[in-house]
């Protein structure tokens, strides 16, 4: 059965006319996101920089790496670092109330833990759009629109 899904190139077609290679790899791009992530939470930011395109224009991305202390291995001094690029990458910090969002410089967010994130996709007014949010200690939160790749820096 699976042979007669096959078109001339090998790939597999399912019903709704996706490849079943493209949505594997989607799939393990999502999965190896959320682990970076993963490892990354409840760690203290030591480090933090953030480069925006010297040209704008529609297409260009921003770059976020945060290193974190490494509290779970017992070499004392270990580091891990993650870098998250995406269309749009803001800092800001919520008041006690949370009910304003003042951007901040990346330099606000050294020891501070990571706490927890939150992804999803959102419709504008462009069509959907995917946002990532990382919150950290004392109302400190990154938000990250379009999002395309989150992995480890060595």
């Amino acid at each position: 059965m699976r042979d007669e899904m096959m078109d001339e190139d090998g790939w597999i077609e399912d019903d709704e006319g996706f490849m079943e290679d493209e949505y594997i790899e989607e799939e393990e791009f999502i999965e190896d996101s959320w682990m970076e992530l993963e490892k990354a939470r409840g760690e203290k930011a030591i480090k933090c920089s953030k480069k925006k395109p010297k040209a704008p224009n529609k297409n260009s991305l921003e770059e976020l790496t945060i290193i974190f202390e490494d509290t779970d291995n017992l070499d004392i001094g270990e580091t891990y670092g993650i870098k998250i690029v995406g269309k749009s990458i803001v800092l800001g910090q919520h008041d006690g109330n949370n009910t304003s969002f003042k951007k901040v410089g990346v330099n606000k967010l050294k020891g501070k833990r990571f706490l927890e994130y939150v992804a999803g996709q959102i419709e504008d007014m462009t069509g959907p759009e995917l946002k990532l949010t990382l919150a950290f200690e004392k109302g400190f939160s990154i938000e990250i629109t379009d999002y395309n790749s989150i992995e480890e820096v060595k």
